[in-house]
């Protein structure tokens, strides 16, 4: 099997792991918040998401007692609980079942974490966890729900995962993007499907998916990868590849981030057979000039698609420029590549 297909299914599988499985079954991002239907509020204050969105961000988590990894999440909500106590409510939300998971055992339970469970907890009905595990198509918990003001749904997943307090700091402070999330959320349940036509060997059918994801999300970098892998190890339509490639250039020269990504992959190309050094360039180009020169990862690009036509001269200096603007762990790479290109100035100069 050609690494092409083990790419795809291994990345798919990665990328629906790590996205929220709701938007393939109903409730996801970007949907009304449900009201929560409650027999009991254990700890802390009713809350009523119909009226109190406008005041508070929520976190609506699902646990359950006999759940380990429920137990591990407890201080971490907690810890978030305190981190954003003027602009966040966490609400845990349990429903009794057969498991020991009974009303005496939850007050028990929250009784004897004391302030380790710092937070509002709730026992539900019944009919919050249909409303939310079930419309969205999520079996296991814990599982969060971040509810923002205007009491739509802007995120879900594991409350383990690192990105529930990146999201609940953006969401508090205003600076979510909702329709990037939505966007996001589209393109998985796209790539989900794509990943049983893989399965069946069906490649004419992933590259059609592809180029529509494509015209979604221009900057997506993982479905332009897929589609130059499928042309040069499935289908063999180099020239097809080619067109689009150019067309996409076309259409989104104005967008610097779509290009010096797709600049990157024609760069990255493993057979060089299979290049296209004359559209890395224009595709690296449109990217500088779309970035006003301001950009790191555009002027990185456009330096790179120099040095693989042998301007080493030019890259260097582009790079210099890059390394300028680089910040964080992206200073440090910047860095290694100029470096590079310098060592590789020097062999050249020591050749003629």
């Amino acid at each position: 099997m050609k690494l092409v297909v083990n790419l795809l299914v291994i990345a798919l599988t990665m990328t629906l792991l790590s996205a929220p499985t709701a938007q393939a079954q109903g409730l996801g991002v970007g949907d009304k918040a449900p009201p929560l239907s409650v027999i009991e509020w254990v700890k802390g204050r009713p809350v009523d998401l119909k009226r109190d969105a406008a005041k508070k961000v929520h976190v609506v988590e699902f646990w359950a007692t006999w759940c380990p990894p429920c137990k591990m999440s407890v201080p971490l909500l907690t810890s978030l609980q305190k981190k954003f106590s003027e602009d966040v409510v966490i609400v845990g939300i349990t429903e009794p079942d057969m498991r020991g998971n009974s009303p005496a055992a939850i007050r028990d339970f929250v009784k004897t974490q004391g302030t380790k469970m710092d937070y509002t907890v709730a026992i539900d009905d019944g009919r919050t966890s249909q409303a939310y595990m079930a419309a969205a198509g999520v079996i296991g918990i814990p599982h969060a729900f971040i509810v923002n003001h205007d009491n739509m749904i802007v995120w879900q997943g594991s409350p383990l995962e690192p990105a529930l307090e990146e999201v609940l700091g953006q969401v508090a402070a205003g600076k979510f993007d909702l329709k990037a999330a939505q966007l996001e959320n589209e393109v998985n349940k796209r790539l989900q499907k794509l990943e049983a036509f893989s399965q069946m060997g069906q490649w004419g059918v992933v590259w059609e998916g592809l180029v529509d994801i494509m015209k979604l999300d221009p900057s997506n970098d993982f479905a332009m990868e897929l589609l130059m892998r499928i042309s040069i190890e499935q289908l063999d339509n180099l020239d097809e590849f080619r067109n689009w490639a150019r067309s996409h250039v076309s259409a989104h020269k104005d967008n610097a981030t779509a290009m010096h990504r797709l600049a990157d992959i024609l760069c990255s190309v493993g057979h060089l057979g299979s290049r296209f050094p004359d559209l890395a360039l224009e595709a690296a180009k449109a990217s500088y000039d779309a970035s006003k020169q301001r950009d790191a990862a555009a002027i990185s690009a456009y330096a790179r698609a120099l040095y693989q036509i042998g301007k080493l001269d030019r890259a260097i200096a582009l790079q210099q420029d890059a390394v300028a603007l680089a910040d964080g762990d992206r200073r440090a790479e910047t860095k290694d590549i100029l470096a590079y290109y310098r060592h590789c100035k020097k062999l050249q100069e020591s050749l003629e």
